[in-house]
């Protein structure tokens, strides 16, 4: 099961924030020059959307891009990490490219092959994403490009258009502005009203089936881990609620969810941690899972695009802008110490006592969000 988000390792990311700028002025400086040399409008679009985040943003991403773009209109140019997730929606991308982050004519080979003319960078913080989309359009005439606008002018000076990135929204309302080419969305409340099949209220599937995903991934990870002994805890009432518990997990994650299963002696927990690929553990969600309790990783924003209830567990992450999307699913937040300061996912305090506040987010709380959506449920 290919479900780990790792990230680039700690010289890669030192280049891409000393280098970066200036690949990012030159570039820039170069497109200025170009524009006011050549002026070429094309006449049919053929849309390429960049994702070289995590999991949970493909997810994201992919849910405001179906808003706007039938099946078969729009490209997707992606990281390695993120293939396995792409495949997820084959049916919906007109083709799906991987793309090598430490070659700067990745993009722009994917934009010849596919002819394409206009650039959605879906990039949030690094300077790769829009790097990328300079050289490409620096190289191909005709090529346009829309990019989010941030603290860093020097990213905006490569794209045709820039966005806002809200701080205040939910990363999906972001998106949509994006492809929009407009900031249509400025509240959370307006997400709703693009993602309808999201927030109809539905009946529970009652399988007595539910699934825990007890691993985070990514930078600084074991900031963002519930403690296992709460996780057993949790399984423990679960079972005596009458649910068969089944853990999800990659498969670097296999051997120690079957040594919590062999520590709980417990015949209804169930592991399934480097069993399924991640569309027949998406498959399964939505077929089979009465409701899930994840960590804020990919596996919680897959959960919640089956459209099965989610209850999130959010220590440093803003569920505001993170959280599971849907009209049944819960985040929950600890009930002291510093929570809720991550808008990009980088910006942990120094000490990892402070950072660390899930520890404060309890079992209780855990099993209070089970029974409101077991009582709330039509």
């Amino acid at each position: 099961m290919a479900l780990q988000e790792k990230r680039g390792g700690t010289a890669q990311k030192l280049l891409d924030q000393k280098l970066g700028p200036l690949l990012l002025g030159v570039l820039g400086g170069l497109l200025w020059i170009k524009n006011r040399l050549f002026i070429s409008k094309p006449q049919h679009e053929v849309p390429l959307l960049i994702c070289f985040g995590a999991i949970g943003d493909l997810i994201v991403l992919t849910a405001a891009a179906q808003q706007k773009y039938p099946a078969g209109k729009l490209y997707l140019a992606c990281s390695k990490l993120n293939l396995p997730c792409a495949k997820l929606y084959e049916d919906f991308y007109a083709g799906i490219e991987v793309v090598d982050l430490k070659s700067p004519w990745s993009v722009l080979a994917v934009c010849r092959r596919f002819g394409i003319n206009k650039i959605f960078d879906s990039t949030q913080w690094a300077n790769i994403g829009p790097i990328q989309v300079g050289v490409a359009r620096i190289l191909r005439v005709g090529l346009e490009a829309v990019g989010f606008k941030t603290a860093s002018l020097i990213r905006g000076t490569v794209y045709d258009k820039v966005i806002s990135h809200g701080r205040d929204v939910h990363e999906a309302a972001n998106f949509i502005n994006l492809l929009a080419e407009n900031e249509i969305v400025s509240s959370n409340d307006q997400l709703p009203g693009y993602f309808p099949a999201l927030y109809q209220r539905k009946p529970l599937n009652r399988t007595a089936k539910i699934i825990f995903h007890m691993w985070p991934s990514g930078n600084r990870s074991y900031l963002k881990a519930w403690p296992e002994a709460y996780w057993g805890e949790l399984i423990q009432e679960s079972v005596a609620l009458g649910y068969t518990v089944y853990l999800s997990g990659a498969p670097a994650d296999q051997a120690r969810t079957e040594a919590l299963v062999a520590k709980l002696g417990l015949a209804q927990v169930i592991s399934l941690a480097g069993v399924h690929s991640l569309k027949a553990l998406s498959n399964f969600i939505a077929r089979d899972v009465e409701f899930a309790v994840s960590v804020n990783t990919g596996v919680l924003h897959l959960v919640a695009a089956t459209g099965v209830p989610v209850i999130g567990l959010h220590g440093g992450v803003n569920p505001v802008r993170w959280g599971p999307l849907g009209e049944q699913s819960i985040s929950l937040l600890p009930e002291s110490g510093r929570s809720a300061y991550l808008h990009y996912g980088f910006e942990y305090p120094e000490s990892d006592s402070e950072a660390y506040v899930l520890d404060k987010l309890s079992v209780a709380q855990v099993l209070g969000a089970i029974k409101r959506l077991r009582d709330n449920a039509c």
